[in-house]
């Protein structure tokens, strides 16, 4: 742009601001609203529901991924509804080939009221308020759509954990064996966890992390095989998708394994490799300090 133009431009602009009154600015003025929460004069069963949830947990109980909505008034002048919405698919890094997520909402009163239940007497009771979510989306199922290579491939999942809130699909939670009840409380659990393991301190997992100390973070073909042999788990150790051999990712597959296995289980699992029950004992050590009783 040249002189002429830009003093031009600005003339422009400094006519326009000097000639318009305050009064005639449009605003974008709004109160604060916390969409999560019961709007103030909601009322019905719901309602009520949702505010004895979060008064006794402190955590915000959703039955729709739709949170309501505002009026935005646009630099135009022009008045546009905005709707929030839960993006469960939100995180810092933001990633265009990110999965997706479909929601198939409760339909009945009884329904809603048996899962919120069962979330705040079965599980929340015995998970550490420092893993709780900000917010629980309670529905009947839960679709995760993964992408592979472009393909999105459906398949039903009991919970998916974001940062904004931790979708549950409970089903009718009233009707499920024990047996039912306690392995979706352990997935359940594990997630949640799993969502929030950079709050436990690499200082207390300083123990954890001395058994594979010289594999950590070199190229994965110096990693000597079978990977247990060093202290590693198998999990991650095939993928092309992630480095398996991170601090990061040992803790997490360790997590993941103590919740997937009982403590029986595990030991036979993993007999022949001593370095591997030693460091699950020092996980589980490290879960009971943050208040986490697995085995």
């Amino acid at each position: 742009m040249n002189t002429m133009k830009k003093y031009i431009l600005g003339f422009v602009i400094a006519v326009c601001l000097w000639a318009c009154s305050k009064e005639d600015w449009p605003s974008n003025d709004q109160l604060e609203v916390n969409f999560f929460a019961v709007p103030e004069g909601a009322t019905g069963e719901e309602a009520e529901l949702r505010r004895k949830f979060f008064d006794k947990t402190g955590v915000y109980l959703l039955f729709s991924d739709t949170l309501g909505c505002r009026n935005i008034t646009t630099l135009s002048g022009e008045t546009i509804v905005e709707w929030q919405v839960v993006d469960l698919m939100w995180n810092m890094n933001t990633n265009s080939f990110a999965d997706s997520l479909g929601f198939f909402p409760y339909q009945v009163i009884g329904k809603k009221e048996a899962a919120a239940k069962f979330v705040q007497d079965e599980l929340l009771t015995g998970l550490p308020e420092l893993f709780y979510p900000y917010s629980i989306l309670l529905t009947e199922r839960l679709v995760l759509f993964e992408n592979f290579y472009g393909t999105y491939v459906p398949g039903e999942v009991a919970v998916y954990s974001g940062m904004q809130a931790t979708a549950i699909a409970l089903g009718d939670i009233a009707t499920a064996s024990d047996e039912e009840k306690e392995t979706l409380k352990n997935e359940i659990m594990k997630a949640m966890i799993v969502n929030n393991l950079s709050l436990i301190k690499d200082s207390d997992l300083a123990v954890f992390y001395s058994y594979s100390t010289d594999y950590y973070d070199i190229s994965s073909w110096n990693v000597p095989f079978p990977v247990e042999s060093v202290g590693f788990l198998p999990t991650y150790a095939s993928s092309w998708m992630v480095t398996f051999n991170t601090k990061s990712l040992d803790v997490l597959a360790y997590v993941e394994e103590i919740f997937n296995l009982s403590e029986t289980k595990f030991r036979e699992t993993y007999a022949e490799y001593s370095v591997v029950i030693e460091k699950m004992e020092e996980m589980v050590k490290v879960l009971r300090k943050y208040g986490v009783n697995v085995y």
